[in-house]
C-alpha cells in the first residue's frame, strides 16, 4: 500500500465496549463523518463533504481517547515504505521534532486483563523493527508532528498522523502511564492520578476537598499525599492507613444523611464516585455544592455508565452540572476508567487561580 499524505478518513481509538457510544456521538455530533470500520477498541470514520481532512483536525469527543488522519493498514514487512513516508512528512516541519506515537489497541478492559498478560509486547516487537528511523520521545508537545502506528493485532498495523493539540493526549493512544502503589488502597487512585494530569486542575497542598463515595481511599490516599485535607463521605469502610492519617475525616453514612453544616466552612473542591445512576448522584452533590459557592474551586464527578444508553443523556448531564456554577467543563472517558465517564468543572473562582 502507498502512503499518502492526505486522507478523508478520521481513526479514533476508545475503550472496550465504548464502540458503540462512540458511533452514535459521531452521528450526532458529526452527522458528515460516516462510518467505515472498526475492531474492538478502534473505529474509522469517512467525511464524505468538502476538502480532506488537514492533519491539524480537532475532533470533539467524550468516548475517543486518541485520533488523527487516516492512512490505512500495513503489514510488519512494510516497514521501510513507512519510513521513507515518515521522513518526507517531516520535512514539512522542518522547526519540529516529528513524534512516534506506537500503541496496541485494548485487547482487555481495564483492570481485567488475564493474569501473566503484558500490555505492550506487540508494540514492542514492531518497535525494534523501527529501529533504523527510531522518531523522539513519544511524549507530544503542542504543534509537534505526531505519526501514529496501532498494533490492531500480530501483523496488522494502522498507520496514522495528526499535529498536536491540547485535544490530544501527549501520551500514545491515550494510554496515561500511571502506575498503582502497593500501599493505594484501590484503582480509584488511577482514576484521580489520571484524571488530575488530563484537566490540569490547580489543586494545592492545603486545599480541602470533599470525596462523595471516598470508601476504601484509592482516591483520598492521592489528594492526601498532594498536601490536601479531605472529607470522605461513604457508608462503607475506609483503608486504616487513611484513616491514620491527621488530614483526613470520614463521615460514615451515606450522603444524603450528611448535613452541610458539618462539613469544613470552606471546601475548595467535591469529588464524587458511587455506584449509582448520573442523575441521582448529581441531585446528592447539587445539595451539599449549593452551599460551597464561596470557596468552591472545581469538581470532579465519575459517572457511571452502567447501561450505554446513558451516554446518549450527556449533554443533558452537562448542563446539569453547569447548572451548579461550572463556567468551564471538560469531560471523557479516560483510559483507567471502567463504564464510565469523569466530569471536570471549573467555577469562576477556579478559572482565575493559577
Amino acid at each position: 500500500m502507498k502512503l499518502k499524505f492526505s486522507s478523508h478518513f478520521l481513526f479514533t481509538v476508545c475503550q472496550l465496549g465504548a464502540e458503540s457510544a462512540l458511533k452514535k456521538e459521531v452521528a450526532r455530533d458529526y452527522p458528515h463523518f460516516k462510518f467505515a470500520y472498526s475492531c474492538p477498541g478502534f473505529l474509522t470514520f469517512k467525511q464524505e463533504m468538502g476538502e480532506e481532512l488537514p492533519f491539524d483536525f480537532i475532533f470533539q469527543s467524550v468516548f475517543s481517547r486518541a485520533y488523527g488522519i487516516s492512512l490505512g493498514k500495513l503489514s510488519w514487512n512494510e516497514a521501510g515504505e513507512l519510513s521513507e513516508w515518515a521522513r518526507e512528512w517531516a520535512q514539512q516541519f522542518p522547526k519540529k521534532s516529528l513524534r512516534l506515537h506506537l500503541w496496541e489497541r485494548d485487547f482487555h478492559s481495564p483492570g481485567e486483563e488475564p493474569l501473566g498478560f503484558i500490555r505492550g509486547c506487540l508494540a514492542e516487537q514492531l518497535r525494534q523493527k523501527f529501529s533504523s528511523f527510531l522518531l523522539d520521545s513519544s511524549v507530544a508537545e503542542i504543534g509537534d508532528p505526531v505519526l501514529d502506528l496501532i498494533v490492531l493485532g500480530p501483523d496488522e498495523l494502522w498507520v496514522g498522523a495528526h499535529i498536536h493539540s491540547g485535544q490530544h493526549s501527549r501520551w500514545p493512544g491515550g494510554q496515561t502511564p500511571i502506575e498503582l502503589p502497593l500501599e493505594a488502597p484501590s484503582r480509584a487512585y488511577l482514576k484521580l492520578e489520571e484524571s488530575l494530569l488530563w484537566s490540569g486542575a490547580p489543586l494545592r497542598a492545603g486545599d480541602t476537598a470533599v470525596e462523595i463515595g471516598s470508601a476504601p481511599g484509592g482516591a483520598s490516599f492521592g489528594l492526601l499525599k498532594r498536601g490536601l485535607r479531605v472529607v470522605g463521605i461513604d457508608p462503607a469502610q475506609m483503608d486504616p492507613w487513611i484513616l491514620k492519617n491527621p488530614l483526613f475525616h470520614h463521615h460514615q453514612q451515606t450522603v444524603n444523611s450528611v448535613l452541610r453544616e458539618s462539613l469544613p466552612e470552606s471546601v475548595q473542591w467535591v469529588l464524587l464516585d458511587m455506584n449509582v445512576e448520573p442523575r441521582i448522584c448529581l441531585f446528592s452533590v447539587e445539595r451539599l455544592v449549593s452551599r460551597m459557592k464561596d470557596s468552591l474551586l472545581g469538581v470532579f464527578l465519575t459517572l457511571k455508565l452502567n447501561q450505554w444508553k446513558i451516554a446518549e443523556d450527556i449533554p443533558e448531564i452537562l448542563d446539569h452540572v453547569r447548572a451548579m456554577g461550572m463556567s468551564r467543563l471538560k469531560t471523557a472517558q479516560l483510559y483507567h476508567h471502567r463504564q464510565e465517564i469523569i466530569v471536570y468543572g471549573l467555577t469562576r473562582k477556579g478559572l482565575a487561580r493559577k
